[in-house]
């Protein structure tokens, strides 16, 4: 209620009593304006008021005692000036004390008011206020105002709000208090000062950045508000980052050095005395946001480029030339008034100016923004002219920004949404900026080349590309289209998804009629498809050919053609493999791989039977690493990156001992370092258990009655290799060849056991070599003539033996014994994890049915078949002859020894050998070789006694070492590797001979 007192009507010597509001008790405010006020009714509590105000009243001149417990009271009236007050009279239930028009002295008697959250008082001193905490505080400093007080207690003042104002003009107050304040408040706090300052002592920057100031604001500060530098006057306070400063009608005479004004997020110096050129704005912090207003003052000169790095206000001044388009493209965009608190334009924040584009709807051709994606709910939004908020972003047309943090302000900003969207498995989205335009732009958040879907060319020169991933707005990357040697200008890309174009020059009729090689470049991204000019290409690949990282889609057929290293029908199959191993020791050591990896040298591991290797040196062909000590075979998984390699039990570790067959029958040495027996004089055989036939093997060729005698001949229908006698054929030839997957299951086989061809049956340099081929049905690639197997086979001659050395491993081959070669060139897999397997077979026959002494039944023995000993052993005996194999478990893969397993299952006259090659490239070698001896029961002469014996010759089979070739194919003008493997056998070539 407002009661409003009238001189006029008011009779002498009448007041305001207690007695005369008794009629009101449901009013809970007053307002008493004009009136004479008792002693008694001032200090009188009004039952249910919680607000009173006293204006302009009489009757009390003093107050001497504690005030009446309104929560609110408001007394406003120049009757109490120059009168003591203490604090005690604000009553402990006040929580709102205002008394303005007059000056009291402040005595502070320190009571108890914790209720009392605001505090306006007129005051001629200023006491010590340490032990208060408001929410707010205003201060208004009479003529008579103690200054030194000032100086001695502002550091005592707490308070989240607090304001200053001095009724004399010609009062200064020493700046120097501002850096005394002791407490500084965690929240932050304003400070609102409406005083002249005096200029810092020594003319000396005053920091006070070590306050949490959030809203500092200087009015008026009189002309010693700053410090003299050069003849020029600047600010003369350090403030922290997030504060807010507004100096109105200061006296700064420049902007230069900017970083005068420190670090205040918001920077207003608005109608001071500045004058010249804004100069150029100097990056400190490029993540901080920073806003600058100097309207109202005499600036000349441009705007530098510089400025897009903080939001500029520069009304009405004296500036010319053009406004960057960094705040030109937001001429239509709301900015908040830097003091006021109320919202302008952009356009508003630089008029009163001569600037040559300050129009309002001028158009913005700069705007450029780009996306990555920083999280599951983060983005990261940079570019050119991107602006200065994303409050008003709309992403997929509903999704807000939760916070828009500066990365580099005016360029770069990182933008994060609720926990509840995640762009973990977005590919591309669509965001709405409002400013500088209200449309959808799309942008991807993964990194690839441009999808093609179709291409449509017309009138000789205009191009139609549709799909997605291209540029959101013309410029938006650099984008160019070539097809042949002919270069395509881009007009119009205005979307995602389409790309319209024109030929620089006519295409000629001659280019419609064939496949033309199209290349699209974003950026740095690549992407080329064929396609045929004269005829619609719309036909998708499988996969888009793993987005032409693999493969080129041929859009006119919808074929693949895939680059190098990788293969399959949407060339998804990584030519990523190992071709050979060197294996540590038992104890552990270095291991290396041999093979084809990624050109990327990290992101890789390897695993020897699940144990990690610490990888020492990998390129795009060699690994090493530490292995663990361990033994046996192991598998080994190679990863790099999303590329997974497996070698099933390609690793073998290197036996320090290693144990000789049947400890070489107690007739020979063990070398416990290969494995090998050297027999004693007159031994023979993988174990010593044999006799050397003094002769050599070499009985009468006519001799039939069970001696030495043999046939060695060749087959080139099955490329098989007999040894016979009168009574037991022997035979050896490859049963076929298996293309099989990591888990040894079966792919693709083919026989070889027919379609040989006899190349040739003489060579004047090396006689005794015979060599057949065959090439293999549905193995075939395009410019390549398929995969080749050559069995190149040669018989020992020599009297002493031949010495060969097979992986580092040295042996003889036995005169008269017969040695293999075996090629398998350019083979194609089926997929880069796959490998091969050979299959051999050695077999045995009776030819006649006449039992004599040395007729006996077939047996095989496979005991010696490991992957432990240097070598396997099979033995097939038969009639007191022995037929042996021996195969070295290495190979050399691409030149390089490495380990393979063979494995040997039988029947009742037969052993199929299985050789588990290695995934090899360039050649494979393998090198056996086979003997034919007598058993020491055999008799050259039924009813002969022992002494008599002749022996065969001993036959034995050594399988060494592999390697591999490569072939080119081109096809497109695309250079692919083929994956092929070429596996040279050296299977002995023998005529028919005589052994006499």
């Amino acid at each position: 209620m407002v009661i409003i007192g009238n001189k006029e009507y008011t009779p002498i010597g009448a007041e305001l009593i207690p007695s005369d509001i008794l009629g009101f008790p449901n009013v809970y405010r007053y307002d008493f304006r004009d009136l004479p006020i008792s002693f008694e009714f001032f200090y009188y509590k009004i039952q249910n008021v919680v607000t009173i105000t006293y204006r302009n009243f009489t009757g009390i001149n003093e107050i001497n005692q504690t005030l009446p417990g309104y929560r609110e009271m408001f007394i406003s009236c120049d009757c109490l000036d120059g009168s003591n007050f203490k604090m005690s009279y604000i009553n402990k239930n006040t929580s709102l004390f205002q008394l303005d028009k007059s000056y009291l002295n402040l005595i502070n008697d320190s009571p108890n008011l914790n209720k009392l959250y605001s505090l306006t008082l007129g005051l001629n001193n200023l006491p010590n206020m340490s032990n208060y905490y408001f929410n707010s505080m205003i201060f208004y400093f009479g003529p008579n105002f103690d200054v030194n007080s000032f100086g001695l207690n502002y550091k005592t003042i707490r308070s989240e709000v607090k304001e200053f104002k001095s009724s004399d003009p010609e009062m200064y107050f020493p700046i120097e208090a501002l850096a005394d304040q002791e407490v500084s408040l965690v929240g932050g706090y304003t400070i609102r000062f409406d005083l002249k300052f005096s200029r810092p002592q020594d003319n000396k920057l005053l920091n006070i950045s070590n306050q949490n100031i959030r809203f500092i604001t200087f009015s008026n500060p009189g002309k010693f508000f700053n410090i003299e530098s050069n003849s020029l006057l600047q600010f003369p306070l350090i403030l922290n980052y997030n504060c807010k400063l507004v100096v109105e009608y200061g006296t700064i005479s420049q902007t230069e050095p900017i970083s005068q004004f420190g670090n205040p997020k918001i920077i207003s110096m608005k109608h001071s005395i500045i004058s010249g050129d804004l100069g150029k704005y100097q990056l400190s912090n490029p993540n901080q946001e920073r806003i600058y207003d100097f309207s109202g003052n005499s600036i000349t000169g441009t705007i530098d480029q510089s400025w897009c790095h903080a939001i500029l206000q520069i009304r009405d001044n004296n500036m010319t030339g053009p406004i960057p388009s960094c705040f030109s493209c937001y001429f239509n965009s709301p900015l908040i008034d830097s003091s006021l608190g109320s919202y302008i334009t952009f356009y508003g924040a630089f008029e009163g100016n001569n600037f040559t584009n300050l129009y309002p709807n001028l158009p913005c051709t700069t705007f450029k923004p780009q996306i990555e994606r920083q999280s599951n709910t983060a983005l990261i939004i940079y570019g050119n002219d991107i602006g200065f908020n994303g409050v008003l972003y709309k992403i997929n047309g509903t999704i807000s920004c939760k916070t828009y943090e500066p990365i580099e302000y005016g360029k770069k900003f990182l933008f994060t949404t609720n926990n509840s969207i995640s762009f973990a498995h977005v590919n591309y989205l669509s965001i709405n900026f409002f400013y500088p335009f209200d449309k959808d732009y799309y942008f991807p958040l993964i990194f690839r080349s441009p999808i093609i879907d179709s291409v449509y060319f017309s009138n000789g020169k205009s191009l139609q590309v549709d799909g997605s991933y291209f540029s959101s707005y013309l410029g938006h990357v650099t984008q160019t289209i070539t097809i042949s040697n002919y270069t395509f200008e881009i007009f119009d890309s205005s979307d995602f998804f389409s790309i319209q174009a024109n030929s620089t020059k006519l295409i000629p009729a001659s280019l419609t009629n064939k496949f033309e090689l199209l290349t699209l470049t974003t950026n740095s991204n690549i992407k080329r498809v064929y396609v045929d000019l004269g005829s619609r290409n719309d036909k998708l690949c499988k996969n888009d050919c793993i987005d032409n990282d693999h493969g080129i889609c041929n859009l006119n057929l919808g074929v693949c053609i895939c680059l190098d290293d990788f293969i399959g029908d949407d060339c998804s199959l990584p030519n990523f493999f190992i071709t050979s191993v060197q294996p540590s020791t038992t104890n552990g050591g270095e291991a290396i791989f041999f093979g084809s990896f990624l050109e990327l040298t990290n992101n890789i591991s390897l695993t020897i039977g699940g144990i990690d290797c610490q990888i020492t040196l990998n390129s795009i062909d060699t690994i090493k690493c530490i292995a663990q000590p361990g033994n046996g075979i192991k598998t080994i998984i190679l990863k790099q990156n999303d590329k997974i390699f497996t070698g099933v039990g390609i690793y073998k570790y290197i036996e320090l001992s290693i144990p000789c067959p049947n400890k070489c029958s107690n007739n020979g040495i063990c070398n416990s370092t290969t494995g090998i027996c050297k027999c004693k004089n007159g031994y023979t055989l993988y174990d010593c258990s044999a006799l050397i036939n003094l002769d050599n093997g070499l009985g009468n060729s006519n001799n039939n009655t069970g001696g030495g005698g043999t046939n060695t001949t060749i087959d080139p229908g099955t490329g098989s290799t007999n040894i016979t006698d009168s009574q037991t054929n022997f035979q050896i030839y490859l049963k076929s060849l298996i293309e099989v997957d990591i888990n040894n299951n079966e792919v693709k086989s083919y026989s070889l056991l027919k379609n040989w061809i006899f190349n040739k049956t003489e060579n004047e340099i090396e006689p005794n070599k015979y060599i057949l081929k065959q090439q293999l049905v549905n193995n075939t690639t395009p410019n390549s003539n398929g995969c080749i197997i050559t069995s190149t086979i040669e018989e020992i001659k020599d009297k002493n033996g031949k010495e060969f050395t097979f992986a580092g491993t040295s042996f003889v081959v036995s005169s008269g014994s017969i040695k293999f070669t075996i090629s398998i060139a350019n083979y194609t897999y089926q997929s880069n994890l796959n490998t091969l397997k050979l299959e051999l077979i050695s077999s045995v026959d009776k030819i006649d049915k006449i039992n004599n002494c040395n007729s006996k039944d077939t047996e095989i023995d496979t005991t010696n078949v490991n992957d432990i000993s240097t070598f396997n052993y099979i033995k097939i005996s038969k009639n007191n002859k022995i037929f042996s194999a021996r195969f070295i478990n290495k190979v050399l893969s691409d030149g390089r020894s490495t380990f393979f397993t063979t494995s040997a299952r039988n029947d009742s006259n037969s052993i199929i050998v299985s050789l588990n090659l290695p995934h090899c490239i360039n050649e494979c070698l393998i090198d056996p070789d086979f003997s034919v001896l007598l058993t020491n029961d055999f008799k050259s002469e039924c009813g002969d006694d022992d002494s008599s014996r002749k022996w065969f010759l001993p036959v034995v089979v050594v399988v060494p070492v592999v390697g591999v070739a490569f072939m080119i194919i081109i096809m497109f003008l695309i250079y692919k590797r083929s994956t092929t493997l070429k596996i040279m056998l050296h299977a002995t070539k023998l005529k028919k001979f005589n052994h006499k």
